[in-house]
């Protein structure tokens, strides 16, 4: 039976056959890896997107995700780094704003598949015993 967690099909890149299980990290026909299957949802609580172009200032996009200390850092680093070689300040600018797009964004994202299916102790709802 076909998992519902999965929003999209997915297919093994070696022998095509569909993936049906949404956390299977190896392909149940052939056996080969499923590395790079991974997609992010609209599960998590913030957006990575809006996140990214708010770092056009530096910590802005740290400031959204509600990590003003974070935020203050990036700030203070990319402003000091700016200052000290300006191909340097730009390539921690942006380093800086995928940070604030993409830090916690997969951990976040994990989190709430694992919360889905969990139950009582971890178990999922297939695996507890029943009452």
């Amino acid at each position: 039976m076909a998992d519902s967690r999965i929003e999209r099909p997915r297919y093994c890149s070696q022998c095509g056959q569909p993936v049906i299980v949404a956390d299977a990290s190896f392909c149940k026909e052939c056996g080969a890896p499923l590395a790079g299957t991974f997609w992010l949802t609209r599960q998590i609580t913030w957006r990575p997107a809006l996140a990214f172009v708010l770092s056009i200032v530096p910590g802005l996009g740290h400031l959204y995700k509600q990590q003003p200390w974070r935020g203050l850092l990036w700030f203070i680093f990319v402003v000091y780094m700016y200052a000290v070689a300006l191909p340097l300040g730009w390539m921690i600018h942006v380093i800086c704003a995928f940070n604030a797009a993409l830090s916690g964004a997969i951990r976040e994202e994990a989190l709430t598949r694992a919360g889905r299916g969990a139950g009582p102790r971890g178990l999922s709802a297939a695996s507890r015993p029943r009452s």
